[in-house]
């Protein structure tokens, strides 16, 4: 801080404070010469005074307008770098920081950030930590409609920043006037906000202050939320200290009093339903172009007056008393079923909004089809209850006038009799969601660090949580199936397989409940959608735990159930999501136990079957195009182990160009991408361009994830197999042992990526010729790979191989040949693809042949080789005259 300048500000304030309010201005301009950072400083002192001056001395005003102003003074400046991004312009100012335009300075693509840099006078000293841990849930919000939380810090001064998806758009309500959009139009946007939301509650996560500034429509119409998760961040901190109280009273202006909910004001608990009623205002706003209340130039006090009591005027009513002939218009369209829906979303006790925001746009979706829809108006009864509590004077004669309304309304309660039976099932659907809301505000709730005493509670905590009330939960079974086989996708996630299982059995076990309770068919649609989204779950559980058959074999009775499913097959659009599911599911499984030729045909299949419903315009068009991208890559995976990495290539920057052109912030998928490709050019060897694909991928996952998570690893597997490829195999073996020690703190020593890596350092010891410790890694691999797959399978066969190599390196011949016996045995046995890592072993068996004297043996199996590798490279490859010149060595002397 400049001392001489703050002297300077307090002098022009002293001065300034004892004029009256229109000889201030010129006075502050005259003395400070203009500097408009002295002008702003002395406005902010004087505006602190006027704040003040009921309750705060002069003296403690200018004390914290000083120590903001010495701590804030350090910002950001055009040119600095905060993690990879070069910052550009400031592109805003408010009350809790500035926001800078930022573009990243390295990597294979362009990328805009906006780094929102946090006051000091925000953030608790605990902020660093709560930062990092926030992040990793907020990265988590992968959606096309959420501008993306990408990381977060402290810059060199100390000040938090948080990097987010830079979004160039007009606010919502912005973009609708200036595009002239009809109410269907801007019922389509609310509905694009709706789905983020409603993806976010499902990540656990609330947003607290949905509002048109925080959301943004780009030129070509996508719409992205901003600021996920953020006011919770800055909320937590703020009100973790009862001495920051003034703070939070600053904190709920920064919120915005037109979109507040009742329970903010209140300063009761932030749940989903704080998000309804946020979503309620916001659609208020695009269909009337006016806020719920107009707070412009009410005092705080009015203000949590009309957001606790006031009952908001129906759009339609707005648009009726609107000056604009254009918006009188939309009044006689709002009039129903909007009205309701809207007010709604807005009641006052959040247990009469929308029990979730699922149901908010089931009910915009009944309108729009129109079907019934949930909002009703409010009734005579609830009316009057409200109306004697607000006025308890007149409540004798109320009465009264209720005794004799209820011997009238008595016909009219039978005859409405009948229409309640006609919204059975509507009721039935409304209760599954209240049920579920209900949960899951009670997960919410227990994440809520007020009811923690100021600990922190980790994502697994609330899932553990969830998990063990859920089966206390009083619940239809059906809707407690529902519940835990979400639980399961999301411990899928995690990698917690041993939870999945659990949560797959039980609602396997509930579904039974449910056709036992209600006499439901199996055929009924609800209960077949579930049993494939479990059927689902537990192929990638499989997946995950590395057991690959058991894998296959749920993914291929997930096939034929859904291939002789008619009815499924009558609505064609679940019938193709499920169908692309299983497809991949397989494909996956096959890849990982390397059939790459079976990979091949399921991951064509779901290809082709996606960009059929992409372009067709189908209910999961958009779920497809976002996925289409990670097809691509897994497909490029197995085009490269069967030996056509020209294709392979073109297909892996294929899935990049469309993973680009989804516009988001780089994402795992496009990690998981540039890993594949920085394989693809080691293939080629090419590895200056396969380190800087592997550094890139390694680089967002470190972002999103941890250093320590096992898709970082992958990143950092990748990376050593290039730097064996260039020899430097001092910085390989490091990496290896790196990877080792965090797969077995992450999956333990037992998972077959342990034993992955085992195998990978015994290659890379035998290429340094330390051929005893290379002998000591593989045959501890082999050990671990047949206690996991004693019927031996493909990684069995790549320990042995290595074996073979040492043992025929150190002249061991008659080893040498025991091991490939074995390796050999389970490729024919299991028909084994027949990839580069089989070239190996059948080219290492013939070595051992001739060195054994079994030359006819021996030239039967080098013809197989020669066979294996004409089918996957060129006769001048590398691989090729490598492998074919150590048999050549190993034949004795005629």
């Amino acid at each position: 801080m400049d001392q001489n300048k703050w002297a300077q500000i307090k002098q022009i304030f002293a001065s300034a404070s004892e004029l009256n309010k229109e000889a201030q201005a010129e006075f502050i301009k005259r003395e400070s010469q203009g500097d408009k950072h002295v002008i702003e400083q002395v406005m902010l002192l004087l505006n602190a005074e006027d704040e003040h001056q009921d309750d705060l001395h002069l003296t403690d005003a200018v004390a914290s307008s000083a120590s903001d102003f010495i701590n804030d003074e350090s910002l950001l400046s055009v040119g600095d770098i905060v993690e990879n991004f070069q910052v550009k312009k400031i592109i805003g100012e408010g009350g809790m920081g500035s926001v800078f335009l930022a573009t990243r300075i390295n990597g294979d693509f362009e990328q805009q950030v906006a780094i929102k840099v946090i006051h000091r006078r925000y953030i608790s000293e605990q902020s660093a930590q709560r930062f990092r841990r926030e992040r990793r849930i907020l990265a988590s919000l992968n959606h096309k409609n959420i501008a993306s939380f990408i990381g977060g810090g402290e810059t060199e001064q100390g000040q938090p920043y948080i990097i987010l998806e830079y979004v160039d758009g007009l606010p919502i309500n912005q973009y609708c006037i200036t595009h002239n959009l009809s109410i269907e139009q801007r019922i389509s946007l609310f509905k694009k906000v709706l789905n983020a939301v409603i993806f976010a509650h499902q990540s656990l996560v609330v947003h607290r202050d949905i509002k048109p500034n925080n959301v943004l429509v780009t030129a070509n119409g996508e719409v992205k939320l901003l600021d996920f998760g953020i006011a919770k961040l800055l909320q937590d901190d703020i009100e973790e200290k009862p001495e920051n109280a003034n703070l939070t009273r600053e904190y709920t202006r920064v919120l915005t009093p037109g979109n507040a909910s009742p329970e903010q004001v209140r300063g009761d608990k932030v749940t989903t339903s704080t998000d309804v009623y946020g979503l309620g205002a916001l659609l208020m706003y695009l269909l009337t172009d006016e806020a719920v209340f107009d707070t412009t130039r009410s005092s705080q006090r009015s203000i949590e007056s009309m957001i606790l009591d006031t009952v908001p005027l129906s759009p339609s009513q707005r648009c009726l008393n609107a000056d604009s002939t254009i918006v009188n218009k939309r009044a006689k369209a709002l009039k129903g079923d909007l009205d309701n829906i809207v007010l709604k979303a807005l009641q006052k006790e959040p247990s009469r909004r929308y029990s979730s925001s699922e149901q908010f746009l089931e009910d915009i979706i009944r309108y729009e089809e129109n079907y019934p829809v949930l909002a009703k108006p409010d009734s005579f009864w609830y009316k009057s209850s409200k109306f004697l509590q607000r006025n308890t004077f007149t409540s004798l004669l109320s009465a009264l006038f209720l005794l004799g309304v209820i011997s009238t309304s008595a016909v009219i309660f039978r005859q409405s009799l009948i229409i309640e039976q006609e919204r059975d099932f509507a009721l039935q659907q409304a209760t599954t969601a209240q049920q579920t809301a209900l949960f899951m505000t009670q997960i919410f709730d227990s994440a809520d660090p007020n009811n923690r005493f100021g600990g922190d509670t980790s994502v697994k905590e609330v899932l553990q949580k969830a998990s063990r009330d859920l089966n206390e939960l009083d619940s239809e079974p059906f809707i407690k199936a529902q519940l835990s086989a979400t639980l399961a996708k999301v411990y899928n996630v995690l990698g917690e397989t041993e939870l999945v299982g659990k949560l797959i059995t039980e609602a396997e076990t509930y579904l039974e409940e449910h056709l036992n309770e209600n006499n439901t068919a199996t055929n009924d649609k609800t209960y077949r959608e579930l049993r494939y989204v479990l059927m689902n779950e537990k192929g990638n559980m499989f997946i995950h735990t590395g057991e690959y058959e058991q894998a296959r074999t749920t993914f291929s009775s997930s096939l034929s159930l859904l291939e002789n499913d008619s009815e499924m097959q009558a609505n064609n659009e679940e019938y193709n999501r499920y169908f692309v599911w299983f497809h991949y599911g397989l494909g996956t499984a096959y890849s990982y136990e390397r059939f790459d030729d079976e990979s091949l045909v399921h991951y064509e299949n779901t290809i082709a079957r996606a960009q059929s419903m992409i372009a067709k315009e189908e209910q999961y068009a958009d779920l497809m195009r976002e996925t289409l991208a990670s097809r691509y890559f897994a497909y490029g995976h197995s085009l490269r182990r069967v030996g056509q990495v020209e294709k392979s290539k073109d297909m892996l920057q294929l899935g990049l160009e469309i993973e680009k052109s989804l516009n988001r912030p780089p994402s795992l998928d496009l990690a998981y991408g540039l890993n594949q490709l920085a394989s693809t050019y080691v293939k080629l060897g090419e590895y200056e361009k396969a380190e800087s694909f592997a550094l890139d991928g390694l680089k967002i996952r470190t972002d999103i994830l941890t250093s320590n998570h096992i898709e970082t690893l992958a990143s950092m597997g990748m990376l050593s197999n290039i730097y064996a490829m260039q020899k430097d195999y001092t910085k390989s073996i490091a990496n290896r042992k790196k990877m080792l020690a965090a797969v077995e703190g992450l999956l333990g020593s037992s998972h077959p990526h342990y034993a992955a890596i085992l195998g990978a350092m015994g290659q890379l010891y035998t290429l340094t010729n330390e051929l005893d410790i290379a002998r000591d890694y593989y045959q501890e691999a082999y050990q671990r790979f047949t206690s996991l797959f004693p019927d031996g399978n493909f990684n069995v066969t790549i320990q042995l191989t290595g074996l073979g190599d040492i043992a025929l390196r150190k002249n061991q011949n008659e080893t040498a040949l025991e091991h490939m016996q074995e390796a050999i045995d389970i490729f024919e046995r299991d028909s084994l693809p027949r990839n580069s890592r089989a070239a190996k072993t059948f080219g290492l068996y013939t070595m051992a042949l001739y060195k054994n004297n079994l030359i006819s043996q021996a030239q039967k199996y080098e013809q197989t080789t020669l066979e294996i590798l004409n089918q996957l490279y060129n006769p001048q490859d590398q691989e090729y005259q490598a492998l074919t010149k150590r048999i050549d060595g190993a034949k004795p002397l005629m």
